[in-house]
């Protein structure tokens, strides 16, 4: 009866060692919201794109251009599982502007994500 019983137990501890780490990665592929802004002259290339990881999420996203305070461009869009938002926008060179995603996910609000850029 030992005999049997190690065997298994190595077997099903193999099993566990090869099973774990293929569905820690599955869970990590979840949700991921990126702008991108770039900054050539006086134009700025603006870029947001989510991804909720389900494609049958509903997904709208905003992406609205700052310089301080101000607004100087938005654009949304929506649609199911993954939404990109690709716009230019004429900016002044030496001022730093900063652009903003802002997302929802079937009717839920997910944390805005930003990053800044400066006009040479």
């Amino acid at each position: 009866m030992k005999k049997r019983i190690i065997p298994l137990f190595f077997l099903v501890l193999l099993l566990a060692t090869v099973m774990i780490p293929t569905s820690a990665a599955i869970s990590t592929k979840a949700i991921s919201g990126k702008p991108t802004l770039k900054i050539e002259g006086t134009t700025a290339y603006c870029v947001g794109k989510y991804n909720s990881g389900n494609r049958n999420d509903a997904i709208s996203i905003t992406v609205t251009l700052m310089q301080g305070s101000k607004e100087i461009a938005s654009w949304s869009a929506s649609g199911k599982g993954s939404v990109t938002i690709s716009k230019t926008c004429k900016v002044e060179t030496k001022k730093t502007y900063k652009l903003v995603l802002s997302a929802t996910v079937n009717g839920v609000a997910k944390p805005d994500v930003s990053v800044t850029a400066t006009a040479k």
